[in-house]
């Protein structure tokens, strides 16, 4: 059911109030709300509603979440790591759609409504990845929305057949066309760019392209991502994840660059890595530009951390950014739920009446308290359907 009324909760720590969800978006919020017969009532116990979170970046076709512990080998080198993953996927007893459900209840456990996940295409994996993930998401959509970004992790140029692949899977249920550092896995920065625009100008798909490269090399590349956004008029479309180079580039082209990505509206996205440095995240929002923390990789062949919770992830910024007034810690918080759901265009993102009726319950004081403790969420919402309780996903396909 998509209707339903929770009283009792303070929207965005604010005053007490009542929320009232009509076929799955927020009809009103205010006191004494009654609800209309049949709808089902939950007393929120006085806890914050919050607009819930968005998960922009994460892979849920690599993950081993909520299977036995995977020892973790990090092979020196991005392309050891990749075929190092090639190599241990091809035996893994669990499926895909299998792997991909578990993360997925996770995260909406968690309190994330919307996932933006990248997909592994290549001329071995073929679309496999894609079914596997569609078919998990299939039994619980109800539960959480999801946008694929057909990603060539392995290669594309130097997998002829790949930019072929890449284009069928928008066709199979992607929306959103990816790269991945196009001088260090294709040798060819020019001619992978040129690819994966060409593709997303003829498909109408969006772009959302892993820069690991740092520095000089990935200022470079930036500037052919956003030289080739201008020229096809993709402002808003693109997005760039990682983005070290803004963490470790030269201060004054580091400067001139986000000068272009905020004319541009080309998004960032950073998972704040712990040993790199990462974009300066809050420099980039106040100018304006689309960014948005997210997990990455998720206790899978490259990383044995995270846990599908982006309330974590906004604690790790507040920590290693040193945010200690409510505002900064606010600003971090910020980041893992409006922002991202600006970055993926979320029609009817927040808590308003017209708005989709989504929503977490946490127990707190205000918001920043809740950053910092980071308590169980005691209630998620989905377009009226509760869909986890207490940190346990309870929607459809629940075990």
């Amino acid at each position: 059911m998509s209707d339903l009324l929770i009283t009792n909760v303070r929207p965005e720590a604010g005053a007490t109030a009542d929320i009232l969800i009509r076929s799955g978006r927020i009809a009103a919020i205010g006191p004494g709300l009654t609800a209309p017969p049949g709808i089902p009532v939950h007393d929120g116990g006085g806890a914050i509603a919050l607009a819930p979170f968005v998960e922009p970046h994460v892979h849920l076709d690599k993950i081993l979440w909520g299977l036995p512990w995977h020892s973790i080998n990090v092979p020196a080198g991005l392309r050891a790591m990749i075929d190092n993953e090639v190599e241990i996927r091809k035996s893994l007893p669990w499926s895909v759609e299998d792997r991909a459900g578990r993360l997925m209840r996770q995260c909406v456990a968690m309190g994330s409504t919307q996932i933006r996940s990248h997909i592994d295409i290549s001329t071995f994996y073929g679309l496999d990845n894609v079914s596997g993930v569609l078919a998990a998401w299939e039994k619980m959509k109800e539960a959480v929305g999801l946008e694929l970004v057909a990603f060539p992790q392995t290669g594309m140029l130097t997998d002829p057949g790949c930019s072929a692949l890449m284009e069928a899977a928008l066709d199979e249920g992607a929306s959103v066309v990816g790269g991945i550092d196009p001088g260090t896995i294709d040798g060819d920065p020019k001619g992978h760019l040129d690819t994966i625009f060409g593709i997303a100008d003829r498909k109408g798909a969006k772009i959302d392209i892993h820069l690991h490269e740092p520095g000089e090399l990935g200022l470079y590349e930036m500037g052919l991502i956003c030289d080739r956004t201008e020229a096809l008029g993709m402002q808003g479309r693109v997005v760039v994840s990682h983005a070290f180079c803004l963490g470790d580039g030269p201060p004054r082209k580091v400067a001139a660059m986000i000068d272009r990505l905020a004319a541009l509206r080309i998004g960032i996205i950073s998972a704040v890595p712990g040993e790199i440095a990462y974009p300066p995240m809050f420099q980039l929002a106040a100018r304006g530009i689309p960014c948005a923390l997210a997990s990455d990789s998720i206790r899978d062949t490259w990383n044995p951390h995270g846990n599908g919770d982006m309330l974590d992830r906004c604690w790790l910024l507040s920590f290693r950014a040193w945010c200690r007034t409510d505002e900064e810690l606010l600003a971090c918080l910020d980041l893992g739920r409006a922002r991202g759901a600006d970055l993926l265009e979320l029609e009817g993102y927040g808590l308003a009446p017209g708005c989709e009726g989504s929503l977490v319950l946490v127990p707190g004081e205000n918001r920043a308290q809740v950053l910092v403790d980071r308590p169980v969420r005691d209630l998620v919402v989905k377009a009226g359907r509760i869909v986890a309780r207490g940190g346990r996903y309870c929607g459809p396909g629940a075990a």
